[in-house]
């Protein structure tokens, strides 16, 4: 049976929006995890390593948003889309990111290896003959940068940041928990991955002379922390969690999944280059990009596209699905709706940080007859340029919220604000007791 769960009205969602507060379900797997978590001995006595020589600081624990983790694939497949696609990668290879494979004669290859097997959405797995795993978990290789150039940065200039406070050392004080970003905490994949980071977390702890871990989250990592949080226990949270860093949290949804879904987003790689249409074939088989569709209870009757003489809403999804013939579309969100994206009651300390006043998708608008195979017209709102402000704002509601901050400017964007001094600045003084933890909401103009 689901556990139905609800937004209290206390979390303000209602009364700022005007919404009926959402019943939220909670899946049996989540059921499951909770159970497991509290069950689970501590640490296993082999995975714990001597502290006598550490240094105890507060160490952080880096949780990257969609697409922010390094994927690696091994196949040995049967066929190909193409004949000059590898069907034998003979070892494991970097999957994402990938920029070699995202060039026009390579991208459908590439798709083949990385997308879904849908075919029974309650089981979602690689498709035959793939398998996969995250780089570098617990360490840093795998979030720094994204591909093996290292010319997409994602955390590394806030790891070199912290790097310079006094004790802080890569795979120590400073760890990374990526994860498999094509899938949602409700699935195998998203659960083995919540044990995995309770360890983790668990082994930081230790590693650093018994202080308590913050948690430092990006975009699509934010809900992820927040189902982690909401369900570990109290007493848990209470020894090993020393607070929580929301960095562009995407906790209402986004507009831009709906134009991945619909028409394929490049992840911000050039268009001219990437195929969107190409892309879509992936992305619509990842319950995490259903995820991020914006949620009815927020977004209410807010146009989100524009087709064929209809305005479809977030309370039209089947519709939208059905209209653009996504293969198991419904289903797919039927299971991904079943997390939460948000709730206000953790049971951490938590600081906000998100950038606004940028143009941020909102709405999308197909001329006639280009439905859904064209890129629409975009029609802009405020965010931070990927995720719109109402989803940003829901911070705000933490009951346990102990400081929030807005940037503006350079440097404001979604990928954008892990580069940004004043908010590298701004987390190594909640690190190390400087003026970080003031307790008022902050325009900080870069």
């Amino acid at each position: 049976h689901h556990l139905s769960l609800r937004l209290q009205q206390s979390s303000g969602i209602n009364a700022e929006y005007g919404e009926e507060i959402m019943h939220l379900t909670l899946h049996p797997a989540m059921l499951l995890f909770s159970l497991i978590a509290s069950l689970l001995p501590s640490l296993p006595e082999s995975y714990r390593n001597s502290t006598a020589e550490n240094k105890a600081v507060t160490p952080v624990i880096l949780i990257p948003g969609i697409c922010g983790s390094q994927v690696q694939g091994w196949y040995v497949k049967d066929s190909a889309p193409h004949y000059y696609c590898s069907k034998d990668s003979k070892g494991w290879t970097l999957l994402w990111l990938c920029l070699d494979c995202m060039l026009p004669t390579a991208l459908s290859c590439w798709v083949d290896n990385f997308k879904l097997d849908i075919a029974d959405v309650k089981n979602l797995k690689n498709r035959a003959g793939v398998q996969t795993k995250v780089n570098d978990f617990g360490y840093t290789d795998g979030i720094g940068y994204l591909d093996e150039h290292k010319f997409v940065v994602q955390f590394e200039k806030l790891i070199v940041g912290l790097e310079k406070l006094p004790g802080y050392k890569r795979g120590i004080s400073i760890r990374g928990a990526p994860y498999d970003f094509r899938y949602t905490p409700n699935t195998e994949v998203g659960q083995q991955y919540m044990i995995r980071l309770k360890y983790l977390v668990e082994e930081t702890y230790e590693l650093n002379g018994n202080s308590p871990v913050m948690l430092i989250a990006h975009s699509m990592g934010n809900p992820y922390t927040v189902n982690f949080l909401r369900i570990m226990p109290q007493a848990w949270k209470d020894k090993y969690i020393n607070s929580y860093v929301s960095l562009a949290g995407v906790f209402g949804g986004a507009s831009k999944a709906i134009r991945s879904l619909i028409s394929g987003e490049t992840e911000g790689l050039p268009e001219i280059i990437v195929d969107p249409l190409m892309m879509r074939e992936f992305e619509r088989t990842a319950p995490s990009v259903y995820w991020l569709m914006p949620p009815a209870y927020l977004w209410g009757n807010t146009t989100l596209l524009m087709a064929n003489n209809r305005n479809y809403t977030a309370y039209e999804y089947d519709k939208l699905m059905e209209d653009t013939q996504i293969a198991k579309g419904s289903e797919l969100y039927a299971l991904a709706r079943e997390v939460p994206l948000f709730d206000a009651d953790i049971g951490v300390d938590v600081y906000c940080v998100h950038g606004k006043n940028q143009p941020t998708p909102l709405t999308f608008s197909y001329k006639e007859n280009t439905f859904p195979d064209s890129q629409p017209d975009t029609i802009n709102g405020d965010g931070d340029g990927t995720v719109n402000i109402r989803s940003l704002e829901l911070c705000k509601k933490f009951k346990r919220l102990k400081d929030y901050k807005t940037v503006t400017g350079f440097l404001a964007t979604h990928l954008e604000i892990l580069q940004r001094q004043d908010v590298i600045q701004y987390i190594g003084d909640l690190l190390t007791g400087g003026q970080g933890s003031m307790n008022n909401e902050t325009e900080v103009v870069f």
